[in-house]
């Protein structure tokens, strides 16, 4: 089996049991990628340094960091710094990890320097901000980690094709985005969340399972970062992905649980779903 496995960066995730999971899986000749975030160490660094942490939140309802000039440096030192222990906890678990910065992983991005942010009921534009959206992924590079048998490990940026500086881009998007580029078997989402829930208050509400057809009854069921991740499932399913999954990243083996559907699975139509 190949595949794209994301991480969240954000305080609760379970990181230790997900590369425990992976080393395991590429003992036994899987190949996965692995995309993280950075969120929990980039408030960290950000309250180190006496700077705000920012976000805002556009009219469709989501919510993003805002990345200024100065959080730019921040996000990059912020990414590295889980990159490396990814791949240093990795070669611990007896396999070897390779951090892919953008440029070594080709992935480039699209700035959006102008965002439009809802404040008091007001929409507004909030300008100088580094961050963007993914434009494309290079398969190459991780290709030639997995042919040295190592795993591939991707921090949440993407060069900006116009100043070549890197961007600081959702998590989640970017891991649809390599999945697609790889025309990997699955692409699965861990977070502190047990899958996406029909009440976000309620583990017990998990919805088992989903397809493009049902999307507007999904999307009506997200709440907060749930929205942005099925928006990745989306793009994912769309390019080609025939199984996304969404999961726990706290279980004492997240990877398999999640694929042996303890989770929230998504395919394209009903006639690929699996019964969970």
């Amino acid at each position: 089996m190949f595949g794209v496995v994301k991480i969240g960066g954000a305080p609760g995730n379970g990181a230790e049991n997900v590369l425990r999971d992976l080393a395991e899986r590429v003992g036994r000749g899987e190949r996965w990628v692995l995309v993280h975030g950075a969120s929990g160490v980039m408030d960290g660094l950000c309250r180190s340094a006496g700077v705000e942490v920012r976000h805002v939140v556009s009219p469709s309802g989501f919510r993003s960091r805002f990345v200024g000039e100065g959080e730019r440096e921040l996000f990059e030192a912020a990414a590295a710094r889980v990159s490396l222990e990814h791949v240093q906890s990795l070669g611990e678990l007896g396999v070897r990890g390779v951090s892919l910065w953008p440029r070594e992983g080709s992935v480039t991005g699209e700035r959006k320097e102008v965002l439009r942010a809802v404040e008091s009921g007001r929409c507004r534009l909030v300008r100088g901000n580094w961050s963007g959206t993914v434009r494309h992924v290079d398969p190459a590079p991780l290709r030639r980690a997995w042919s040295r048998g190592e795993i591939p490990v991707l921090p949440p940026l993407a060069q900006d094709g116009v100043s070549g500086r890197n961007l600081n881009v959702d998590g989640d998007r970017l891991a649809a985005a390599v999945a697609v580029a790889l025309g990997a078997e699955a692409l699965v989402i861990l977070s502190n969340v047990p899958g996406l829930l029909r009440d976000p208050q309620d583990p017990d509400s998990l919805v088992a399972s989903g397809d493009l057809e049902d999307w507007g009854e999904l999307e009506e069921m997200a709440r907060g970062n749930m929205k942005r991740k099925l928006q990745a499932c989306r793009e994912a399913l769309e390019g080609g992905v025939p199984r996304v999954l969404l999961g726990d990243s706290r279980g004492r083996r997240p990877l398999e649980e999640v694929l042996a559907g303890r989770g929230t699975e998504l395919c394209r139509a009903r006639a690929t779903a699996l019964a969970v």
